[in-house]
C-alpha cells in the first residue's frame, strides 16, 4: 500500500514543479542568463546592461541547451522553463535508481525519491530556466562514477574529471566542492596513485573543461572587453570581494542555518563516522555518502564564506547533496527494521514531512513573485502576501504588455535596471536605470516593481518626488507605470 502513496506523493510534487512554470513570475537573474546566452548564440535583442558581460557563472551544459533552444524556439519562456522540469524528472528518476540500487527496497526508494523531492529550494529550482537543476545532476552523475570508478585508472580520472567540469562550468559554484575529490580519496583508499594521482588528474580535468567552456562563451558572446568581463566575474563570485569581516560573514551563516542548520551537518556527519566504525553499511553506501557530506559541506561553508549575495541559488547543489546523504543513512537503517510498528510510525513521519513541504509549496506558488520568494528565504524581504495562483504572473505580463505599446520614442526607467530585466526580456523594451539625475521629457516613464516595495524600498525623498513629478498610468496589483512631468529632475542620490 505504500508505494502508490509515495508514488502519488511525487506526482504531486512533479505537478506543483509544473504549477510553478505558469505561476512564478520571470526572475531577474533566470532572463539575464538566458539574454546573456542568447545574444551569444547571435540572437537579436534589445539593448539592456544585461549583455554588457557574459554571465559565465551559469555556462556549460545549461548554454548549450538553452542556447539551442532559443535557436529553434527564440525566447519562449515557457518552453525554456519546461526543460528545467525535464532535467527535473531525470535527476529523479536518477535518486530514485540509486536509492532502489543500494536499498534494494523499492517502497523505501520511493520514499526517499519523495523526501528528496522535498529538498530546500526544490520548487524554485525545478521551475526557473537556471542552471542548478542541471548542475545538480551532473555533479551527481559525477559522484557516483567517481566512488564507483575514479580510482581504477588514468582514463576512468579522467572521464571523472570531465564530469565534474561539465558540471562546473554549468553552475561555477561547483567549483567550492572539487576539494571533496582530493579529500574523500586520500580517506576511502590506500595506494598512493588512488590516494593522490587520480584526485589530483580529475580536479586538473575539471578546471580544464571548466576554463574551456568559460572560454568558449566569451568568444562567442563577442564584444565583452576581457578586463571587465574579469572584473564582473570577480562580483558575481563573491571572489573580488574583499573579506567584509566575520561578524558581517555571519549574516550569512544565520541565513544559511536556516536553510540547513550547522548542527544538522555536523550530527549528520557524526552518524555516518559512528555507523562506518560500526560497519553498519555496505561499502559503496558508506563511501558515497562520505562523498556527498564533503561536498555539500563544502558547498556550504563556501557559500557562507564567499556569496555575493544571500541567494538559495548559491546554495545548490550543496543543499541536495547533503540532503541526498541523510536520506540514504535513514533509509539504509530503516530497511533493517523488523517491527511493523516502528515501520509505520516511520512511514507516517515520512508522509508528513512530505505533506508540510507540499503545502509550503503551494503557499509559494500562491504569493507567485519569484524574486520576492527568493529573498524571504535570505531574510532581505518581508513574507510575501499569499493571493490566487497565477496572479503575480498576470500582473508582470500585463507590465509588460503595456511598456511595449508605448510609443518608440517613450524611455522607460526603473528604481533598480537589474529588477527590470525580466520587463525587458518580456516587452522588448530597454528600460534604464534611473540612479542618475534625470532632467525628464514629455516621453519620460517611471516603471515601479513590486521590488521597490519589499527588497530595495525607495527613501523618503524618492517617494515624495515621485508624488511631486508624475502621474500615473496604469496599476497591476504592486505594478505600476508613471508618466514623468516635463522638466522634472531627480536629485542625485
Amino acid at each position: 500500500m505504500l508505494l502508490p502513496v509515495y508514488a502519488a506523493i511525487v506526482v504531486c510534487f512533479c505537478l506543483t514543479f509544473g504549477g510553478g512554470v505558469l505561476a512564478l513570475t520571470v526572475e531577474p537573474d533566470e532572463v539575464w542568463i538566458l539574454m546573456s546566452t542568447m545574444k551569444a548564440f547571435g540572437i537579436p535583442l534589445p539593448p539592456t546592461s544585461a549583455l554588457d558581460n557574459p554571465v559565465t557563472t551559469t555556462g556549460g551544459l545549461h548554454f548549450v541547451l538553452h542556447g539551442l533552444m532559443a535557436l529553434l524556439w527564440g525566447g519562449d519562456l515557457l518552453v525554456h522553463r519546461l526543460a528545467s522540469i525535464s532535467v527535473t524528472l531525470i535527476l529523479l528518476g536518477l535518486v530514485f535508481n540509486l536509492i532502489e540500487r543500494r536499498i534494494k527496497d523499492r517502497v523505501l526508494a520511493a520514499a526517499g525519491t519523495a523526501l528528496f523531492a522535498a529538498a530546500p529550494g526544490f520548487l524554485l529550482q525545478a521551475s526557473l530556466a537556471t542552471a542548478e537543476i542541471i548542475a545538480t545532476t551532473v555533479f551527481l552523475l559525477a559522484a557516483l562514477f567517481w566512488v564507483r570508478f575514479g580510482s581504477r585508472s588514468p582514463g576512468m580520472a579522467i572521464l571523472g574529471g570531465v564530469l565534474f567540469g561539465l558540471a562546473c562550468a554549468t553552475r561555477m559554484t561547483c567549483l567550492s566542492m572539487l576539494p571533496a575529490i582530493l579529500v574523500w580519496s586520500v580517506l576511502a583508499h590506500r595506494g598512493w596513485v588512488a590516494r593522490l594521482v587520480h584526485p589530483v588528474l580529475a580536479v586538473a580535468v575539471a578546471v580544464l573543461v571548466f576554463v574551456g567552456c568559460v572560454a568558449v562563451y566569451f568568444a562567442a558572446f563577442g564584444d565583452a572587453p576581457w578586463s571587465e568581463f574579469l572584473a564582473a566575474a570577480g562580483l558575481s563570485t563573491g571572489v573580488s570581494h574583499p573579506f567584509s569581516g566575520i561578524m558581517l560573514r555571519l549574516n550569512y551563516m544565520v541565513v544559511a542555518d536556516g536553510i540547513i542548520p550547522v548542527l544538522s551537518i555536523v550530527a549528520l556527519a557524526g552518524w555516518f563516522i559512528s555507523r562506518l566504525q560500526a560497519g553498519e553499511d555496505d561499502r559503496e553506501i558508506a563511501g558515497l555518502c562520505g562523498f556527498l557530506l564533503l561536498a555539500g559541506g563544502a558547498g556550504w561553508f563556501a557559500w557562507v564564506l564567499k556569496a555575493p549575495i544571500p541567494h538559495i541559488r548559491y546554495l545548490w547543489p550543496a543543499i541536495p547533496l547533503l540532503w541526498l546523504a541523510a536520506i540514504l543513512l535513514g533509509l539504509s537503517a530503516l530497511g533493517r527494521v523488523r517491527r511493523e510498528r516502528t515501520l509505520m510510525i516511520a512511514h507516517l513521519v515520512l508522509i508528513f514531512m512530505c505533506a508540510a513541504q507540499g503545502l509550503l509549496n503551494m503557499r509559494m506558488l500562491a504569493v507567485g513573485d519569484s524574486l520576492t520568494l527568493v529573498y524571504e528565504i535570505a531574510r532581505k524581504a518581508e513574507l510575501g502576501t499569499p493571493r490566487d495562483f497565477f496572479v503575480a504572473r498576470r500582473n508582470q505580463e500585463a507590465m509588460a504588455g503595456l511598456v511595449g505599446s508605448l510609443p518608440s520614442s517613450a524611455n522607460i526607467h526603473a528604481l533598480v535596471e537589474q529588477a527590470a530585466y525580466p520587463i525587458t526580456y518580456l516587452s522588448g523594451r530597454t528600460v534604464k536605470s534611473f540612479a542618475q539625475p534625470v532632467k525628464a521629457s514629455a516621453e519620460d516613464y517611471l516603471l515601479v516593481q513590486p521590488s521597490d516595495y519589499s527588497i530595495w524600498p525607495a527613501s523618503w525623498d524618492s517617494i515624495s518626488w515621485l508624488h511631486d513629478n508624475t502621474t500615473l498610468v496604469e496599476r497591476h496589483g504592486e505594478y505600476a507605470l508613471y508618466r514623468m512631468r516635463e522638466g522634472a529632475q531627480r536629485p542625485a542620490r
